[in-house]
């Protein structure tokens, strides 16, 4: 599906005027305010990746003790090319407890040409740590594991 934005001025003063779904409203709009510029035309998507475009993937994994979070791992595998598969940019938070140790995992497809390694390292070590803490807090007041799978995913999502 394409939009048709019709924009107004130049420099500083340039703007988006309206927006419309098909070009002869557009031109219509245009017309009618006597607007000189022309019709800009885009498509939209709702994916984040297209059919062949190319991907980083960035896993982190961080292995949390009782007193702290450790052994942060990092995956990196560069120039995935998206075949249809990918349904959203990110990956779900996942969750292993065992005697009071768990993992909590964060991966994110990137588009490979706004990819900046230490960038999204930096970003998503803060994300898993932000995890970390939650999960914590939710096992010391009794919290299943499902419980805590639910709070990460429900986090993740309200970040995005």
């Amino acid at each position: 599906m394409k939009v048709y934005i019709v924009t107004d001025g130049e420099y500083s003063e340039y703007m988006i005027e309206k927006v419309f779904s098909n070009r002869e409203a557009a031109e219509e709009y245009k017309k009618w305010h006597n607007i000189y510029n022309d019709i800009e035309e885009y498509e939209i998507y709702d994916e984040l990746f297209t059919e062949g475009e190319r991907a980083m993937v960035i896993r982190i994994q961080g292995t949390v003790y009782p007193e702290a979070v450790v052994d942060i791992k990092f995956d990196i595998r560069p120039n995935m090319i998206y075949e249809g598969t990918i349904t959203r940019g990110a990956g779900v938070m996942g969750l292993q407890r065992n005697n009071g140790i768990f993992t909590v995992y964060n991966y994110r497809y990137i588009p490979a040409d706004i990819w900046d390694e230490e960038k999204y390292k930096a970003k998503f070590t803060k994300a898993l740590y932000d995890l970390a803490a939650l999960a914590k807090s939710m096992f010391a007041e009794g919290a299943n594991i499902d419980m805590v799978n639910l709070a990460l995913i429900n986090k993740d999502e309200e970040d995005d």
